[in-house]
């Protein structure tokens, strides 16, 4: 059998073809995976799920901390921050511009702080646009939720709109509300629901995402596994609905409940619900109404996650309270005493601070602010004056969302020195955190 014979060698032409062609294919591979990568963020961490920065504090977030007021890009008719903030894996933080007329949109925003840079990631009514999900006429104009990231790394919020909505409850927002997910690197909106309830408030610590609904305070769950939607209703009175709720990392809700009693007197109640939309267990809050009506009360105000999985929140009168768990066994829900050291104060944010042993926050009593800082072993608190400088008409919101630094940020309005208002964020904490 004769020896086979070499192989010839290729042209020049054919050599270049087969090395475009795999680098070709290389780029492919390369993108599909690089596309991959970025549909599915990588799983986070508890810090990052529960929108958290465990860090030691700087040092002026101990006592009268150093403010710095961050210029908000413009929108459309933005003029307000609810409390609408949240936290990335990567530290940058997140903010909703909420609008004031009728039929306008909210704004997404991603702010990093290393860069000291904005970057506006889209309105709720042209997402709705794009989506194929708008009405004729249809406004949204609130992000009035925070801004959660899920097990599957996406940041969840809510969007709502106001039009045509009682303050007595016995109308919900005409156009409702709707339940969104962004990616957090490809800044890719995702419609997930819409609901006929208008949506105030998110959370979520995990694979569960929950939203609540007025009037009635309607508890929607999200399941980010399966990509299903529940919902339960709890109560409330009348006009009454609270800015925010807890959920903890085994992903049990607590939501306030209103009743009345058998000879006509107001009981609060916190009801935990399991990942079944079950409640397993209830406590009285009796420091949770004050002397306002029901529907003048924002319920759950403040509230952040400690390390070691504790959980804080406070009342819109100004009471703090803890939630602790351990196994599958309810929580025990049990008062700490008024937030402030001097009693009762309106408490819109609250903070870890340090090692787990301080929670820092603000308060408002009439148009004094103080930052308060609270010895959680001890119970003592300390409440310093906040110096807001040449800004008038301020109202403050915000919990939870500190950057890598360890510096908080404070939400709402100012006066817009024309009659009106203007979106405010402020940064709270001068000095360089090390990261634990």
């Amino acid at each position: 059998m004769p020896p086979a014979c070499p192989p010839l060698p290729e042209s020049p032409r054919r050599l270049v073809w087969r090395v475009n062609t795999l680098t070709a294919l290389f780029a492919i591979c390369m993108t599909i995976g690089l596309h991959a990568a970025a549909a599915d963020p990588l799983p986070a961490s508890y810090p990052t799920l529960t929108g958290s920065t465990f860090v030691d504090a700087p040092a002026d977030l101990l006592h009268g901390p150093r403010i710095r007021e961050l210029p908000v890009p413009r929108t459309p008719d933005g003029n307000a921050i609810w409390g609408a903030t949240g936290r990335d894996s990567r530290g940058h933080i997140w903010f909703g511009i909420s609008a004031h007329s009728p039929r306008m949109s909210a704004h997404l925003f991603e702010y990093d702080p290393q860069a000291d840079r904005w970057h506006d990631r889209g309105a709720v009514v042209d997402k709705l646009q794009a989506a194929g999900v708008h009405r004729a006429g249809e406004g949204q104009i609130k992000i009035h939720s925070k801004i959660i990231t899920g097990s599957d790394g996406w940041l969840y919020f809510a969007s709502t709109d106001e039009e045509g909505e009682q303050d007595d409850g016995s109308a919900p927002p005409r156009w409702g509300g709707h339940l969104w997910r962004v990616h957090p690197q490809t800044h890719q909106w995702q419609h997930l629901a819409s609901t006929p309830e208008g949506l105030v408030a998110a959370n979520g610590v995990g694979r569960f995402l929950y939203a609540l609904g007025y009037w009635g305070h309607v508890l929607y769950q999200y399941d980010t596994a399966h990509k299903t939607l529940r919902k339960t209703t709890v109560g409330s009175v009348p006009g009454h609905v609270s800015r925010n709720f807890v959920v903890d990392a085994r992903g049990h809700a607590y939501i306030p409940r209103i009743r009345l009693s058998e000879i006509g007197t107001r009981i609060v109640d916190l009801i935990e619900y399991d990942t079944r939309l079950q409640p397993i267990a209830t406590t009285r809050l009796d420091h949770y109404l004050g002397k306002e009506p029901p529907a003048a009360n924002h319920g759950i105000t403040g509230l952040t996650y400690l390390s070691d999985g504790r959980m804080f929140f406070t009342t819109h009168i100004g009471h703090l309270y803890e939630i602790a768990y351990a196994g599958v066994a309810p929580a025990t829900v049990t008062p700490s005493g008024w937030f402030h050291p001097h009693g009762e104060r309106y408490p819109p944010s609250l903070f870890a601070l340090g090692d787990g042993t301080l929670i820092g926050g603000v308060t408002q009593r009439g148009p004094r602010f103080d930052w308060v800082v609270r010895d959680l072993s001890s119970g003592s608190a300390t409440a310093y004056p906040l110096d807001l400088g040449y800004l008038k008409d301020v109202l403050l919101y915000g919990s939870i969302s500190r950057d890598d630094a360890g510096r908080v940020y404070l939400v709402g309005w100012a006066s817009n020195g024309a009659g009106g208002q203007r979106p405010l964020v402020l940064q709270l904490g001068s000095e360089t955190a090390k990261l634990k």
